[in-house]
């Protein structure tokens, strides 16, 4: 491959935090440029949309294009051949970010007799597997990379080498949880929509644009000043201006999130996204996405992502999230001008969608689809 093979492969996956669609076509490059047949991207979170069920089957989760195939046979075959590769890697007691191989989790017996291998594997043509191992706002994620039996297995050797996407897998799956869910409307996707204070940098880090949310945050302890956003908080706004710079530079890749602190509010955490060709165009200009995010504040659950994540209806996903604000059914249906019959009927669907037969369930669940306020 060409030596910036990775790096336009990554680019791919950026635009597709912008648009899921477009992950098959990313992922696809990505495994392409690290020597691997397909992969798939996995997060050990149940609720999420990205989750895999006990059993390796997934719903709205991306697979890379020449993947597709393979995970039709398995979701075909799964029930009588579960996989080695859901449990074991958890056994090992590795580091967040890491790499494992197949050798690490089965032995050659096994892969000889096991029907996950006689039965998916080898017919699929994906004989050998590794896997990618990072972590994202405290969730475990994965890369799950495939090699048919003519590339070969994986060797330990190769782990610099599958490690270095890591910190931008990272970012990137930062940006897609938080602009996923734009992907649903039908209109273009534009800064205003954004539910988080989001601002746009040009190439010199200078202010070109910012949202409504963005701009709420600015009073005492942020400000925008000769084109320039600043902390009033020396050590913040001296962490904050040497991540700029660094995003400036393209260096702000391998760059951790930054904090800042705020008097009388809870703290801030800066990160950044740098801007595709598809992200420049959707944004109409800037070449930097600047987005806070509160660290401490109670988060709010929106409805419009419970209803891509469960298929609600708008009319549940209401109803749901006032449930899941800790409100009883009698007061949901009166906040909402509903009969309480209409509330059960409703409810009984939300069980039904999310896999959950209580209300304390239901709201556990749905905690975890939160997406931070900024207040």
């Amino acid at each position: 491959m060409a030596p910036d093979a990775t790096a336009l492969a990554l680019e791919a996956c950026y635009d597709a935090a912008f648009e899921f669609e477009r992950w098959p076509g990313g992922l696809q490059k990505l495994a392409d440029a690290l020597g691997a047949t397909s992969c798939a991207l996995r997060t050990c979170e149940k609720a999420h949309p990205f989750a895999a069920d006990q059993r390796g089957k997934a719903g709205c989760v991306p697979d890379s294009t020449e993947h597709a195939e393979f995970s039709a046979l398995w979701h075909e075959r799964i029930g009588d051949a579960p996989s080695p590769h859901l449990e074991r890697p958890q056994l090992l007691a590795k580091p967040p970010i890491s790499f494992t191989i197949e050798d690490e989790i089965t032995t050659p017996e096994e892969r000889r007799g096991l029907s996950y291998y006689e039965e998916i594997a080898r017919p699929g043509h994906r004989e050998w597997w590794a896997l990618v191992g990072l972590v994202v706002k405290n969730r475990r994620w994965g890369v799950s990379l495939y090699r048919d039996a003519q590339r070969g297995p994986f060797y330990p050797s190769e782990a610099d080498h599958f490690l270095r996407v890591a910190p931008d897998l990272s970012r990137i799956i930062s940006a897609a949880e938080k602009l996923g869910e734009l992907s649903v409307g039908p209109s273009l996707v534009t800064l205003d929509r954004l539910n988080f204070g989001a601002v746009l940098l040009d190439c010199r880090g200078c202010v070109r644009r910012f949202n409504e949310r963005a701009a709420a945050l600015f009073g005492s302890d942020l400000v925008v000043r000769h084109g320039r956003i600043r902390a009033t908080d020396q050590p913040s706004d001296a962490r904050l201006q040497g991540f700029i710079r660094a995003a400036v530079s393209g260096l702000s890749v391998r760059s951790e999130p930054v904090v800042i602190a705020r008097q009388g509010y809870p703290r801030m955490i800066a990160e950044v996204m740098p801007m595709t060709a598809l992200g420049h165009d959707l944004f109409n200009g800037g070449d930097i996405l600047l987005y806070f995010t509160n660290l401490m504040t109670e988060p709010v659950l929106n409805e419009q992502l419970l209803s891509v994540t469960f298929k609600l209806t708008r009319a549940e996903a209401r109803l749901a999230s006032q449930l899941a604000s800790g409100e009883g059914i009698r007061t949901a249906s009166a906040k909402l001008g509903i009969s309480r019959e209409t509330a059960r009927t409703q409810l009984r669907a939300v069980f039904a969608k999310t896999g959950t037969c209580r209300q304390a369930e239901l709201a556990a669940l749905l905690s975890r689809l939160r997406i931070p306020s900024l207040h």
